[in-house]
């Protein structure tokens, strides 16, 4: 990647950092191992070190080739700024046409601000595989090329430990997100939920309430596939359920194998209906995919709604249910735990367990 040097820069001012400041700045940016909280520790320690300085980090999505940026981090001052407004969230249309030359060159580039007088450097940040994933904005009145080769330099190491942090989350065979991540996720949605003002709940519907949602996928009669074809056959069929789970979510949903040949998907809904709309559509595209050798391939879906419940092994709990009677009635259907409870179907404190049984 390049770095840009402008003419203007100047070293008049800048601060002189020393090694010891540098080599803690990294200790405090490899201290996490949670994606968000390694995103504020880099925001902060980058204006701890630039005080003067503002740091803005997105995460960044490409959408039928169009950039969708999320805010991860604000910091000046060595403090994450909390309170803001709708626009600081977002980025205008000339620094995201900015974003998008800085991704295709490749290159750290400046954009001057003509109505303030100031100078956003954009840094863009890439994976293992040379994906963009993120982006760096630094408002400066002053750029200097010396801090800009630090910053960089504090960023290639922190994509790197993002890499590594990235594998140990990852099921080998499937690539998918292991086991082990899902309840720091699902805690991260109860608290998020809990969180969201009461007042503005009151004046919404109940349903609407809801935005996250838990999805149990499991493929049926798995045992069958790998009796009769071997057990090569079967990791093939769990890897392209994988890239097709892949494919029928959205790039900001999260998709887990949960182990065996269930999966687990953590995704947003504004609505119950939306929601069934989303498990029903994944259902029809795997059942209408042809396996190599196997053929046909139906998934049981079981859904529950993120929100008021008391911990993460409640919200699995629920999920597994309503996949349990999928399994016991059918297969190859989708059903919501709610829809289950209000109907009579199930009990909603029933205390269960499968008692080990396999749904093949």
């Amino acid at each position: 990647m390049n770095l840009s040097k402008n003419t203007s820069s100047s070293t008049q001012g800048a601060r002189c950092i020393s090694t010891i400041t540098v080599v803690d700045s990294l200790a405090e940016i490899t201290r996490y191992q949670d994606r968000e909280l390694l995103e504020r520790s880099l925001a902060i320690t980058l204006s701890e070190l630039f005080p003067t300085e503002i740091f803005r980090l997105f995460r960044i999505a490409m959408s039928e080739h169009r950039i969708r940026a999320a805010l991860a981090a604000y910091a000046h001052d060595g403090v994450i700024v909390s309170e803001l407004n709708q626009k600081q969230y977002q980025l205008s249309e000339s620094l995201l046409s900015a974003v998008a030359k800085a991704i295709e060159s490749r290159s750290v580039i400046e954009q001057p601000e003509q109505r303030n007088g100031v100078i956003h450097i954009i840094y863009p940040l890439y994976d293992k595989h040379e994906d963009v994933y993120g982006v760096l904005l630094q408002l400066t009145q002053e750029p200097n090329f010396n801090s800009q080769r630090l910053t960089y330099g504090l960023l290639r190491i922190y994509s790197n430990y993002l890499a590594l942090l990235e594998d140990s989350r990852r099921d080998r065979l499937t690539n998918l997100l292991n086991r082990q991540t899902l309840d720091t996720e699902i805690t991260k949605r109860i608290i998020a939920y809990t969180q969201l003002d009461e007042t503005a709940q009151a004046k919404r519907r109940n349903a609407d309430k809801v935005c996250a949602w838990l999805a149990i996928v499991d493929a049926d009669h798995f045992k069958h596939i790998n009796d009769n074809w071997g057990h090569l056959y079967g990791d093939e069929v769990l890897i392209l359920l994988a890239r097709l789970l892949e494919k029928i979510f959205r790039q900001e949903d999260m998709i887990f194998r949960y182990g065996g040949e269930e999966f687990v998907v953590l995704f947003q809904a504004p609505d119950r209906e939306t929601a069934f709309n989303v498990c029903e559509r994944a259902r029809q595209t795997i059942e209408q995919h042809a396996f190599p050798a196997v053929g046909s391939v139906t998934v049981s879906i079981g859904t529950t709604a993120i929100g008021t419940q008391e911990g993460v092994s409640m919200v699995i709990d629920e999920a597994d249910k309503a996949l349990y009677y999928a399994k016991e009635h059918g297969r190859n259907r989708v059903c919501f735990f709610t829809d289950l409870v209000e109907q009579g179907l199930i009990a909603a404190k029933e205390a269960f367990s499968s008692g080990g049984v396999d749904f093949f």
